[in-house]
């Protein structure tokens, strides 16, 4: 059956996804498209348990047992479940994302790049979590990885993306897919309504001005990737970091892309322990699931509201989780402060119990006839000025490296 380009320019799908559906699983059949939604929601939590595993090993055992929480915080999520409902594309986006995540953090670089190529191939924006991956699959290989091997990668991931463009090219007679699909994304031609904020201010936007800010849509995102790899110690973090971004602030977002920010936010439970406001940020979702739907009725269906309703609601989602993906970020800063004080905290746990036992030492044979011990204490029993100083510095070191 050949393919009906006209319909890939009105679906704006990858062609990856026609040929797909096109030779391999009719879009029709209701039970194949039903088991492989399915599958993937399964194969993605699966990749996170692979995810939580490789890195829990760094953590010493710490929040052992997690395994199933993992997946069952990604199953059950009500943006995937959505997401699976509706046989929507970025089921299957997620678990390629997921692949090439998983392919880092166990220091598969090959299949990581691979899977990276086609995420970033049906949805572009993947690729900016190249440099954070590059970084993990150093500190996973450690003195076993080379300048060369990450030349390698990149050439691996061109390659493979260069590979299924020309592919597509050859079967469809020509670069006409490019447009409808790529371009798409990156012009913001399709105005149509979506969880995201880029459809409404484009469509109160005068023409002018239109590239001016596109450009700056775009570079918005690409902005953070540099500090984020360069401030934050461990470059799992900035990959977290940088799939809640891409979630949030794409052109064209969707539930399905949160839930998997949600999912992958479970494999990290030292940032999860310092979040400053979580119950906020899920409350604000929760506010938001009710009223996306509500007014997007009053709206398109009902005809008794109109579109600064729905994009109020979609500002709102997408305002809480900036604050979230913040959040997030912040608790990196502050794990990463308490791993940095954790040895000088040892060091004053062992200088402390030292003075405490000369103290004890010296009250047991030092006490004059006035009462006054001698050393670094008074009648009271009080310490010295300098002693308080010092007690006060290293209480505060002790209670910074332990704040919850």
């Amino acid at each position: 059956m050949p393919i009906n380009k006209a319909s890939d320019i009105a679906q704006n799908r990858s062609p990856i996804y026609l040929f797909f559906f096109t030779y391999v699983i009719p879009i029709t059949s209701t039970f194949l498209t039903a088991a492989l939604w399915t599958l993937a929601d399964i194969v993605g939590s699966i990749l996170l348990v692979k995810i939580w595993r490789s890195r829990s090993i760094s953590k010493q055992n710490q929040f052992e047992g997690r395994d199933h929480l993992v997946a069952l915080f990604y199953l059950f999520n009500p943006y995937i479940v959505l997401s699976c409902i509706a046989r929507s594309t970025t089921s299957l986006d997620n678990v390629l994302i997921l692949a090439a995540i998983m392919g880092a953090c166990t220091g598969q670089g090959v299949s990581s790049m691979v899977a990276l190529a086609l995420a970033t191939h049906t949805s572009l924006y993947p690729a900016l979590l190249l440099p954070p991956l590059l970084l993990v699959l150093s500190r996973v290989l450690d003195s076993k990885r080379s300048a060369a091997s990450a030349v390698r990668d990149i050439v691996v991931l061109v390659a493979t993306y260069a590979g299924i463009g020309a592919l597509e090219t050859a079967v469809l007679g020509g670069t006409q897919w490019a447009r409808p699909t790529l371009g798409v994304i990156l012009t913001v031609s399709d105005l149509t309504p979506n969880v995201g904020m880029w459809w409404y201010f484009f469509t109160e936007m005068f023409d002018h001005f239109r590239n001016f800010f596109r450009g700056v849509f775009q570079m918005h995102m690409l902005i953070y990737v540099a500090p984020l790899c360069i401030r934050l110690a461990d470059p799992t973090h900035v990959v977290l970091i940088l799939v809640g971004t891409i979630s949030t602030w794409k052109s064209y977002p969707t539930v399905g892309d949160m839930g998997l920010w949600a999912g992958l936010l479970g494999c990290f439970p030292e940032l999860i322990a310092n979040l400053r406001h979580p119950l906020f940020s899920l409350t604000v979702h929760l506010y938001t699931c009710i009223l996306l739907p509500l007014l997007h009725s009053l709206w398109l269906l009902t005809g008794s509201g109109n579109a600064n309703f729905f994009y109020a609601a979609t500002m709102v989602y997408g305002l809480n989780s900036t604050l979230a993906v913040a959040d997030v970020l912040s608790a990196s800063i502050t794990y990463d402060m308490k791993q940095r004080l954790r040895p000088l905290l040892f060091t004053v746990s062992s200088s402390s119990s030292s003075s405490v036992d000369e103290v004890t030492e010296a009250d047991k044979g030092a006490v004059d006839g006035t009462g006054t011990q001698s050393g670094s204490r008074n009648a009271d029993g009080q310490a010295l000025p300098e002693r308080c100083e010092r007690d006060e510095l290293d209480l505060s070191i002790v209670q910074l490296a332990t704040l919850d």
